[in-house]
C-alpha cells in the first residue's frame, strides 16, 4: 500500500474513533438523565426524601458524565487542529494524531481515560461487595488489582506528558508502554472477577429460589432470554467484554492503538448507568406486597412468609435481598 492510501487510512480510523466517542456519549447520556431522574426525582416523589445511597450514586455518575464530557472535547480539538490548521494536508494531520506529538493531547486525555476506568472498577467492586451480603473476603483481590490499575495507570499518564523519562538507558521497551500494558491487565483482572463472582452469586441465588411458590398480582420470573439480559445488565458483564474487544483492536492494531481508547469512557457511564435504572425499575417493580408459600419447602417452613417491599428472602439463615442487585 502506497504511504498515501496508508495515510488516508490511517485518518479515516481517526474520524471513525471521534464518531463513536462522540456516539457513545450521546448514550451516555440519555441513560445519565435516565437514572438521575430515577434516583434523586423519582424517589423524592414516592419517599418523600432520597437516600444517601442514592445521592452518592448520582455524584458519582455526574463526576463521570463530566470526565465523559471532557474526554469528547479534548477529541474535538485535537480533529479541529488536525482537519482545520493544516489546510488539507494529510500527512500533517494524520501527525497531529500520533501519540508522541503533544498536539494529540494524549496526555490529558489518558488521565481523564485512567480516572474514569478506577471509577468504573471501584464502582463494580462496590456492587460486588454489596451482592455477596457485604462480604469483605470477595473484594480483596479486586482491589488489589483496582490498586494497581491506579498505580500503573497514572505511570502511564506521568510518561505520556513526561516523554523524556519515558526510554530509560538499558531498558528493553518504553515504560509508556510497559504501564499501558499492565494498567489494562490490572483493569481487566479487575473486571473479570467482579463480574465473574456477581454472576455467580446471582445464578446461586436464583438456583436456591427456584422452587419457592410465589403469588402475587405480578409474575414472578421470566423467560431464560429475559434472565439471561438480566445477568448481563446487572453483572456488568458488557463493559467486561467491551474491554476485551478494546484490548485485542489495541494490540493487532498495525498504526496507533491507542485511538480505540477513546469509547472507554463514554461506555463504562453507561454501562453503570444502565445497572442502576435495572435495579430501580426492579425496586419499583416489587413494591407490591408478595407472599411466599414455603410451607412445601422442608428446609424453609419455619422461615418467614411475609415479603415486604425490598423483596428479601431467608434462606438457609441467609438473606437474599432485591438490594443485591444495586
Amino acid at each position: 500500500m502506497a504511504f498515501s492510501d496508508l495515510d488516508k487510512s490511517l485518518l479515516t480510523s481517526y474520524l471513525v474513533s471521534f464518531f463513536l466517542d462522540c456516539l457513545f456519549f450521546g448514550v451516555f447520556f440519555v441513560a445519565y438523565a435516565i437514572t438521575i431522574w430515577l434516583l434523586i426525582f423519582h424517589d423524592r416523589r414516592r419517599r418523600g426524601h432520597i437516600k444517601s445511597l442514592d445521592k452518592a450514586q448520582a455524584v458519582l455518575l455526574s463526576v463521570m458524565l463530566v470526565l465523559a464530557l471532557t474526554y469528547v472535547v479534548l477529541d474535538v480539538a485535537a480533529n479541529v487542529h488536525a482537519f482545520e490548521s493544516n489546510g488539507g494536508d494529510l500527512s500533517a494531520a494524520e501527525q497531529v494524531f500520533s501519540v508522541t506529538n503533544p498536539k494529540s493531547l494524549w496526555g490529558p486525555k489518558l488521565g481523564v481515560l485512567v480516572t474514569q476506568t478506577i471509577l468504573a472498577d471501584g464502582y463494580l467492586i462496590y456492587r460486588l461487595y454489596v451482592v455477596w451480603g457485604r462480604s469483605l473476603a470477595v473484594v480483596v483481590a479486586p482491589t488489589f488489582f483496582l490498586l494497581c490499575d491506579a498505580a500503573f495507570g497514572y505511570a502511564t499518564v506521568h510518561y505520556q506528558i513526561h516523554p523524556e523519562d519515558n526510554h530509560p538507558s538499558g531498558a528493553p521497551a518504553s515504560l509508556s508502554s510497559i504501564m499501558t500494558t499492565a494498567f489494562l491487565a490490572s483493569s481487566l483482572a479487575t473486571n473479570v472477577i467482579s463480574t465473574g463472582l456477581i454472576v455467580a452469586r446471582i445464578i446461586r441465588t436464583n438456583n436456591r429460589v427456584r422452587d419457592i411458590r410465589v403469588t402475587s398480582t405480578n409474575r414472578w420470573g421470566s423467560s431464560q432470554a429475559s434472565y439471561l439480559v438480566d445477568i448481563i445488565v446487572q453483572s456488568a458483564a458488557v463493559y467486561a467484554c467491551a474491554l476485551v474487544v478494546v484490548l485485542i483492536a489495541m494490540y493487532t492494531a498495525a498504526s496507533e492503538p491507542l485511538v480505540v481508547l477513546g469509547i472507554l469512557p463514554s461506555l463504562a457511564g453507561a454501562v453503570f448507568s444502565m445497572v442502576i435504572i435495572r435495579s430501580r425499575l426492579s425496586s419499583a417493580a416489587s413494591d407490591v406486597h408478595q407472599v411466599a408459600d414455603l410451607r412445601a419447602h422442608p428446609r424453609m417452613a419455619h422461615q418467614p412468609q411475609r415479603m415486604a417491599s425490598n423483596f428479601s428472602i431467608v434462606v438457609s439463615r441467609e438473606v437474599i435481598s432485591h438490594e443485591d442487585a444495586k
